[in-house]
């Protein structure tokens, strides 16, 4: 061999070399491995980061009655459904040419919509009564159909394919009394047939400008509120015609969210279940009760009242005294006259006052919380309630059988619901009203 090919030929590797590449090749098998383990980590919390804001976010629980879950995802539509409501309102209002006549309800709808997370809890605790509701309906044997649903449905659309409803009856309402020589004595006034709210109303849930849907406070059964209002035609449309126009709708409220039809059935077969509950609960309570007709001056002390009483009881007039003194002014321009009311309608210290006095009489200082009243009972009788009045009656009792509903059952209501609350759709930002304008 030459010395060439000795050269050439690769000299056998020692024990130390080999072990140093063994070595090596391990540590780059190790690297490796934990390259491609990082890798997965990150891929697997990637995707359950997604998965979290997606499918988990909507699976999870923002409140518990009884036994029905309330799932994010439901509780989100929700809030987008009112929340389109407002802003369809909102903007039909700013586009008509008449804003200004509406100015203060569209701030209170803009308000509304920007303090989401309330928003989103009224919406929550609208929810709950309707679960509770569904709760009462079952034990009563109260059920909604799909066909209860569908007729609701073409009702709302004005389509009507078995003629047009035969209007109902309007009640004869009599809101005037022939007063007694007694009466004639103490007023000369004709009483108020309905009283208009005053510092002796019984304190009631705000008007809510959304769609009304029912709420512990605000349950009376409404039409089918839809986001997108498509007025009745006047003239009969065929069956494809109605379904055209509900597809409309629902195409509508999907460019804002995703709603599908069963959504919105599912909607309305919460209204409908509320309303049949609403009917069986208040279906008793008479067109007649009992009523007082009275007139106060409000204090703002004991001593102020009996200064009142004393001033009264020397012979000077109830109402120029009520016209002085009263802080109730919206009374008090009418010397203190509250009208005709029913059990219910005023707060209870001063309900029960007035009913225990005879015609005549004057009250001792009543205190409530706005303060304490000087009461004299100008009538007693039974009377007829105007619809309003009626209507105040039902909606107490109905209030009452929620509240008793609600103590019977345990509900929970979860702290996640206001991290899902969507704030969503919004009014566009060429109708919001400025601040201070």
């Amino acid at each position: 061999m030459t010395k060439e090919n000795i050269e050439r030929t690769p000299k056998p590797a020692s024990k130390k070399r080999e072990a140093r590449l063994q070595r090596e090749n391990r540590q780059k098998k190790i690297m490796i491995t934990v390259l491609i383990a990082i890798v997965a980590v990150v891929t697997l919390l990637v995707g359950f980061g997604v998965l979290q804001g997606t499918v988990l976010k909507n699976q999870k629980i923002v409140a518990k009655v009884g036994d029905t879950n309330i799932k994010a995802s439901q509780f989100a539509k929700r809030v987008q459904y009112e929340r389109l409501s407002y802003v369809e309102n909102f903007t039909s209002y700013a586009a008509s040419g008449y804003a200004m006549f509406f100015q203060s309800q569209m701030l209170q709808m803009q308000n509304a919509l920007d303090n989401y997370i309330q928003f989103g809890s009224d919406v929550l605790e609208k929810m709950i009564n309707e679960a509770v509701v569904a709760h009462k309906a079952a034990e009563m044997g109260i059920s909604v159909t799909d066909e209860d649903i569908e007729k609701e449905l073409e009702r709302g659309f004005g389509f009507f394919p078995d003629g047009t409803p035969t209007p109902q009856p309007t009640y004869a309402y009599l809101p005037t009394s022939t007063m007694s020589a007694q009466q004639l004595a103490i007023i000369t006034i004709t009483p108020t047939p309905s009283p208009e709210p005053t510092a002796t109303s019984e304190p009631t849930a705000t008007a809510d400008p959304s769609l009304a849907t029912p709420t512990v406070e605000d349950s009376t059964p409404t039409s089918v509120p839809t986001a997108t209002q498509i007025p009745p035609t006047p003239t009969a449309y065929t069956r494809d015609g109605f379904k055209q126009l509900f597809n409309q709708m629902l195409t509508s409220i999907n460019e804002q969210f995703p709603f599908t039809e069963a959504d919105f059935r599912a909607y309305v077969k919460s209204l409908l279940l509320n309303q049949k509950v609403y009917e069986a609960v208040t279906k008793d309570i008479p067109r007649e009760q009992e009523m007082v007709w009275a007139r106060h001056i409000l204090v703002a002390s004991e001593e102020e009242a009996n200064a009142v009483i004393e001033r009264v009881k020397k012979g000077e007039d109830f109402g120029t005294i009520a016209a002085e003194l009263s802080i109730d002014t919206s009374s008090g321009v009418n010397g203190g006259d509250l009208g005709w009311f029913s059990r219910g309608q005023m707060v209870e210290p001063f309900e029960t006052a007035a009913y225990a006095l005879k015609i005549g009489e004057i009250s001792q200082p009543v205190q409530s919380d706005f303060g304490f009243h000087v009461i004299q009972l100008l009538g007693k009788e039974v009377r007829a309630l105007s619809d309003s009045q009626w209507e105040t009656l039902k909606q107490k009792a109905f209030t009452d059988f929620i509240e008793a509903a609600k103590a019977d059952i345990k509900i929970e209501k979860k702290d996640v619901w206001a991290s899902v609350v969507p704030n969503t759709p919004a009014i566009p930002a060429q109708y919001r009203i400025a601040p201070g304008q």
